[in-house]
């Protein structure tokens, strides 16, 4: 069980702990071998994003004997604000219960093992989970037909996951999304961002996605989608390759919950053959330099994605079915990454124009996959 513990360390306020903090970090939880490494003798790196701050860690293995203890572990530090975007502020997982669900997950052997739940003496909230021998996913990969079928079971395994979160409907969450999209509908300031950064977004700006979000819903109802419990945030930095799997063993490993709510299992699905046009971490481009998830690559993921479905929750589904609902999720995770993006451009005056660019590329992803379905009014 995930329990939240107390540890003996306060962070600066730049949160960045010290070798000797993570040292002792780890030892509130791993009691005979780690309380007696010397800090200096460990190989560290923190890492700080927009959610959390992160932290690999390895001790030297012992020169005599067999360590008992992991010589690697990973600690993740949740900043106060973190994934607390506003409008979802009611339906996010609080930072216990996310610990709670990893453990969950790690627990089934989809994961990373959750070895430990943390509070600070500055009371920063924390966890410390296995390491994962792998690498961040490249858009690419998904090409390769063995790990787009292990992201395709690894999804249906996750929304169809028992848990203890509390299951809510699905509903609060497009009310916030249609609420946070009609905020920043036809607003002047963003357009003016978007033209200090060099980048015109007044296209963008003026487009009603909230109806279309709405309608996009209703299809997606009365075709009845199924419901799962979804990451959200699907892009290609959340899925972990493995580089040296067991016989037998997936080859990838989802990660990061903050956002993990029920919805249709269509939103993640959609979502991640949208992500592979995306690399929102790099410098250079916010748009992969690659071709475009291939409609034979989606009916494949959709068909492994059904078997896997099926085989845990006892339903009938067929790819098809699951690829007629993806088609609509695309569009709905397409609305939540641009929601997002204006809410971060709104509050921080972003006018970044890789990311301006990023966000037109998702407003004509949108207009084509809208006006492909039929769904414009003529």
């Amino acid at each position: 069980m995930a329990i939240l513990t107390p540890v003996p360390v306060a962070l600066p306020d730049s949160k960045e702990p010290t070798k000797t903090m993570v040292r002792d970090i780890i030892a509130t939880f791993f009691t005979k071998e780690w309380p007696s490494v010397d800090p200096e003798s460990l190989t560290t790196s923190y890492h700080a994003t927009f959610a959390n701050g992160h932290c690999p860690v390895e001790r030297p293995a012992p020169t005599t004997g067999t360590p008992t203890e992991p010589l690697k572990a990973f600690i993740k530090f949740h900043k106060e604000t973190g994934a607390d975007i506003e409008v979802f502020r009611h339906l996010v997982p609080t930072k216990q219960e996310e610990a709670l669900f990893c453990y969950d997950y790690g627990r089934s052997g989809l994961g990373a093992k959750v070895y430990g739940f943390f509070k600070t003496e500055d009371g920063t909230l924390g966890r410390i989970d296995e390491f994962l021998d792998a690498r961040n996913m490249e858009p690419e990969d998904v090409e390769n037909a063995i790990i787009r079928a292990d992201i395709a079971k690894a999804l249906a395994m996750f929304h169809a996951m028992e848990t203890t979160l509390v299951k809510k409907p699905v509903e609060p969450f497009y009310e916030a999304v249609m609420n946070g999209l009609k905020k920043y509908h036809k607003m002047d300031r963003l357009k003016a961002l978007g033209k200090k950064g060099g980048v015109n977004v007044d296209n963008l700006i003026d487009y009603d996605f909230a109806e279309r979000v709405k309608k996009v819903v209703e299809k997606l109802g009365s075709l009845g989608g199924k419901v799962g419990w979804c990451i959200h945030d699907v892009q290609y930095m959340n899925i972990l390759v493995k580089n040296d799997p067991k016989e037998g063993e997936s080859k990838i490993v989802l990660i990061d919950f903050e956002f993990v709510m029920r919805n249709y299992r269509a939103f993640d699905i959609g979502g991640h053959f949208m992500q592979k046009m995306f690399k929102w971490f790099d410098e250079e481009s916010k748009i992969a330099d690659c071709k475009k998830y291939s409609e034979e690559e989606r009916r494949h993921f959709c068909e492994e994605y059904a078997k896997q479905w099926n085989i845990l929750t006892g339903d009938s589904d067929t790819g098809e079915q699951v690829f007629v609902e993806s088609e609509y999720g695309f569009l709905l995770a397409i609305t939540f990454d641009l929601h997002n993006m204006l809410c971060f451009m709104a509050d921080e005056d972003d006018k970044d124009p890789l990311n301006l660019l990023g966000l037109n590329r998702l407003y004509d992803e949108f207009v084509e996959q809208y006006t492909k379905l039929g769904l414009e009014d003529p």
